[in-house]
């Protein structure tokens, strides 16, 4: 083998390498959302429950993205964005309270607020209002077949709430079914190690 294939040879190797070593697990696309901006974000779901946020432009290149997690017993549900280029980011914790992340248009954690859990209430989706207020939504479904509507400010704090159902004959059903040392990631590790205690669902 000549020199120059010997080092065409290795160069491929360790690309090859190198690649098998930053691809993260096994990802599949969750749900996504377009800033006043121009530019969308969307969410891959790592199958160990990290996730990797992604930005691109409004010719969507440019891509720039952000992975957070994984955390033990959360599992990220959903993601949308506002008017505002803020990214909200909805979370499962196994005994079913939730996570709401806001995450600011670079992709860097900010804040986010634990609810829950509420006995017999799952947490199945996440939207957010486009007249400029940035309203959250947050659907839980009752195991029984009620539903309650919550109404988040941007700040996510929660303002106002509804329960409907159950109907019968009707399911209520979803709309949709290792991180940097950055600060933005050790706030969101942090966040996410809080104690469970079961509370009332709020009507």
């Amino acid at each position: 083998m000549t020199i120059r294939l010997q080092k065409t040879f290795f160069a491929v190797a360790a690309m090859i390498i190198l690649l098998g070593g930053i691809q993260p697990s096994k990802l599949s696309a969750q749900t996504s959302g377009v800033g006043s901006d121009g530019y969308t974000r969307f969410l891959w779901t790592g199958t160990d429950d990290r996730i990797s946020i992604w930005r691109l432009d409004p010719n969507l290149g440019s891509a720039v993205s952000h992975q957070y997690g994984p955390y033990n017993g959360y599992a990220p549900i959903a993601l949308t964005v506002g008017s505002n280029n803020y990214t909200y980011v909805l979370w499962k914790r196994t005994d079913g309270a939730i996570s709401i992340w806001l995450v600011d248009p670079n992709l860097n954690y900010v804040t986010s607020h634990v609810y829950g859990p509420y006995f017999g209430w799952i947490p199945e989706s996440l939207s957010v209002s486009e007249d400029g207020a940035n309203r959250l939504r947050i659907i839980w479904r009752e195991t029984q077949g009620q539903v309650s509507v919550w109404s988040l400010t941007a700040g996510l704090t929660l303002v106002g709430s509804q329960v409907y159902g159950p109907f019968f004959g009707f399911d209520p059903t979803a709309a949709a079914e290792k991180a940097t040392d950055s600060e933005s990631d050790a706030k969101a590790t942090a966040a996410m190690a809080q104690p469970s205690v079961s509370k009332a669902m709020p009507r």
